[in-house]
């Protein structure tokens, strides 16, 4: 039986263009309409169908400084990896072997090129930048490759999410004073001081609920974006809507069960929150497209044909891990990055001694390169 939330439809009002003096120029939506197929729990999502070969990386835990409480994102830079930690407010920076080198730690307080609290990072590696946006106070600081601070801006805006493309940010912010709204804006990176550039704004949803992950993500050539509470990605490039997708989840989506403006978290809570909604995390490589939702899903397109499905059950053919909830990244085009959970390496390796006696020789590095009680090891996949 189809599952109503509401008979009220507010729709999925997207306003799309630049704001520029007041004055909004439309640009055409043109939704290409993906098919998606919310599978049971019998149907399975075998890796070796959609990955070919994978890199584990162990994150050095050797000092407290290094030491990583969630990492919201991870750009990989020549010889260097940028891991965002929001909960731990830092940016910690490795090298290419996963051995730690530095943080932003140490600039943690209320003083001169300090911050309070740090929000997120963007990455340009033709300029071998790298932007950090605070929201306490309003600044961007500006870093070399080797985390040294160039710059700090002072600004009059924030973001709660940001990517850099070519001369541009992007960033995702909150509608000024509703909870329930978000808008995609746009700076030019020798001009940080201006006021943002809006290109998107998406109207609707629910104060206080977003799924966890990234709705900003970097791609080879632009950023993708999807509004919480929208079945849209749009791609951006140049500062330019270039492509846009329109998820159909059918009954167990936003399309088939609209959200009407003004319910409570409560209410929602009790009665939709088991629907596909806040498509986050995109990667993407050639024609296929990966996202997570707020649903145990791991969901995979094929954009050139304009379907595909979410999977509930993963059956890992290469290394007996299985993930559905994708870390993301940005400065490895083609790739996909998971991380298995301690608990779950843990219980592998057990189960593999007490059957087997010995360990193969994949889990021989896992269980090499496993601290229980450190940072979390990356599993870095390459998508066919």
């Amino acid at each position: 039986m189809k599952k109503t939330c509401f008979h009220y439809v507010w729709g999925l009002a997207i306003s799309i263009g630049w704001t520029l003096n007041g004055c909004v120029s439309g640009a055409s939506l043109n939704a290409e309409l993906v098919k998606l197929e919310t599978h049971g729990i019998h149907d399975e999502l075998v890796y070796s169908s959609f990955l070919k070969s994978y890199e584990i990386v162990a994150l050095s835990d050797s000092v407290p400084e290094a030491l990583i409480k969630f990492p919201d994102r991870i750009l990989f830079a020549e010889d260097r990896i940028f891991v965002v930690d929001r909960f731990g407010n830092k940016v910690l920076m490795f090298d290419r072997e996963g051995n730690f080198l530095k943080s932003t730690a140490s600039m943690t307080g209320k003083g001169h090129n300090e911050y309070i609290r740090l929000m997120d990072a963007a990455m340009d590696k033709e300029g071998r930048t790298l932007y950090v946006h605070c929201d306490a106070p309003y600044q961007i600081m500006v870093f070399d490759f080797d985390l040294n601070l160039k710059e700090v801006v002072q600004t009059d805006y924030y973001m709660d999410e940001m990517v850099a493309d070519g001369r541009f940010i992007y960033g995702i912010r909150t509608l000024y004073r509703d909870e329930t709204g978000f808008e995609l804006v746009v700076l030019e990176q020798d001009r940080l001081q201006d006021t943002p550039r809006v290109l998107l704004s998406s109207t609707g949803g629910v104060p206080g609920r977003r799924t966890t992950g990234k709705s900003l993500m970097q791609a080879v050539d632009g950023a993708y974006v999807s509004f919480p509470f929208d079945t849209h990605v749009y791609k951006i490039r140049n500062a330019e809507v270039v492509e846009t997708y329109n998820m159909d989840f059918g009954e167990e989506g936003l399309i088939e069960n609209p959200i009407r403006n003004g319910v409570t978290p409560d209410w929602f809570d009790r009665n939709c929150a088991d629907l596909n909604w806040s498509i986050v995390n995109m990667t993407v490589s050639d024609s296929v497209m990966l996202f997570n939702t707020n649903r145990e899903y791991a969901f995979m397109v094929n954009t050139d044909r304009k379907s595909g499905g979410g999977y509930l059950n993963f059956h890992n053919d290469m290394l007996p891990f299985s993930f559905s909830r994708i870390i993301p990244t940005g400065g490895l085009p083609g790739t996909v990055v998971y991380r298995p959970f301690a608990e779950t390496i843990a219980e592998t390796l057990k189960q593999y001694r007490e059957k087997e006696g010995t360990l193969p020789p994949e889990l021989q590095e896992v269980e090499r390169k496993f601290n229980p009680d450190g940072n979390p090891l990356l599993i870095v996949w390459k998508i066919k």
